[in-house]
Formats: C-alpha cells, sequence, structure tokens
C-alpha cells in the first residue's frame, strides 16, 4: 500500500481522534509544523484525506509519497 506524508503548518486545533479516524492518517507534531503520514490503499483515499484536511480548515503545506513507512523530519 502506498505511504504518504502529509506536511502541515503549525499544530492542528481541530479534534485529532477524528482526523485520525476519518483518515487513517497518525499525527505527529514537529517543531514548526505537523504531520500526517500513513497508509492510503488507492487515489480516492488519498483525494479524500486532503479533501477532509482542507475542509477542516488546517493549512496543508504538502504531500508526498514515500517509498516505505519511514517518514522524513523535516519541517516546512
Amino acid at each position: 500500500m502506498p505511504y504518504y506524508e502529509f506536511l502541515i503548518r503549525g499544530e492542528i486545533d481541530a479534534d485529532l481522534g477524528a482526523i485520525e479516524a476519518e483518515t487513517g492518517l497518525r499525527y505527529t507534531p514537529l517543531d514548526a509544523a505537523s504531520r500526517l503520514d500513513g497508509e492510503l490503499v488507492d487515489r480516492a483515499a488519498l483525494h479524500g484525506a486532503i479533501t477532509r484536511v482542507l475542509d477542516l480548515g488546517i493549512d496543508l503545506v504538502g504531500v508526498q509519497r514515500l517509498p516505505t513507512a519511514s517518514p522524513s523530519v523535516t519541517a516546512p
């Protein structure tokens, strides 16, 4: 399954449990940013996760597909 990393500017104020449950992505706070990462089954799941993040007003900086389940730790 493809593994994705979503970089977010700042911290997420929304209900993290709901975001993780709805998207299947794991939340990790970073120094000046946050990360959501995890496996998404297909493009529909990817687009659904992006839409959900944007609908919550979260400042999405970037999304990248990673070759393995070892997310990077770089922040924007």
